[in-house]
């Protein structure tokens, strides 16, 4: 799992470098998103349903956001 860490940055930084991230990613892999911006609990599902990557999983504990997103297709964003 490559892990994309964008805590202390705010939208849309975090998608940004996830994006970034999955470009680099061969098809399969698994990023893990760490984030403090609140707007990641919308940002990331509508970021995975625009570009066709697999959302995991999307859990918030503490203040901090943690995303798991399977890379698929063009590996684009």
């Amino acid at each position: 799992m490559l892990l994309v860490d964008a805590r202390q940055t705010w939208c849309p930084v975090p998608i940004l470098r996830l994006a970034q991230a999955a470009r680099r990613a061969v098809i399969g892999d698994e990023l893990e998103l760490l984030a403090t911006d609140p707007a990641v609990r919308s940002d990331l599902p509508a970021w995975c349903a625009s570009t066709g990557h697999q959302l995991v999983s999307l859990e918030e504990r503490g203040g901090e956001w943690r995303g798991v997103v399977r890379v698929q297709g063009d590996r684009g964003g």
